[in-house]
């Protein structure tokens, strides 16, 4: 993948990088903050600037079990997030045209969540954003840098877990 055709982004910081803290926690979050504009800007690139990344997890994990029944109950369990918060949530998704809400035969109550082709294709695209933003992450760093990486983040994540 070939970086050199994707604008940088804007610095929206008024300090020079140079005087800025040069600790741990404060380098990963502005990494962080330049990834998430990359990712949003493969994602608009890739026609879903309009989805929150909230609604790109549901959209995965939807995706991901579209064999099952799903309702809001899972939602919910599955990413810690209340019940008028995944309401929400859901009625937007249902109104961009991403899911919809389906009665189950035992009980009128409950709404079984399905993915719609739209849903599909913003997971694909979404999905696509992020394999983006990888390659272009990737091409920044030699294979080695990138494996050492990898390891020194996982090592971070499993002792702050």
């Amino acid at each position: 993948m070939c970086t050199e055709n994707v604008p940088p982004l804007p610095i929206e910081d008024s300090m020079p990088s140079k005087d800025l803290p040069q600790v741990i926690p404060a380098q990963m979050r502005r990494v962080n903050n330049l990834i998430s504009r990359r990712v949003n800007y493969y994602s608009r690139e890739n026609g879903v600037e309009d989805v929150t990344a909230m609604h790109g997890w549901i959209l995965a994990y939807l995706y991901q079990y579209q064999d099952r029944e799903i309702f809001q109950r899972d939602i919910e369990r599955a990413f810690s997030i209340t019940r008028s918060t995944v309401t929400n949530i859901l009625q937007l998704m249902e109104k961009k045209g991403y899911i919809r809400r389906m009665s189950v035969p035992q009980d009128a109550r409950l709404k079984r969540l399905v993915l719609t082709e739209a849903g599909a294709e913003a997971h694909r695209q979404i999905l696509r954003s992020l394999h983006q933003t990888d390659e272009s992450v990737n091409a920044l760093l030699t294979a080695e840098e990138s494996a050492e990486l990898l390891r020194l983040l996982n090592k971070l994540r499993a002792g702050l877990e």
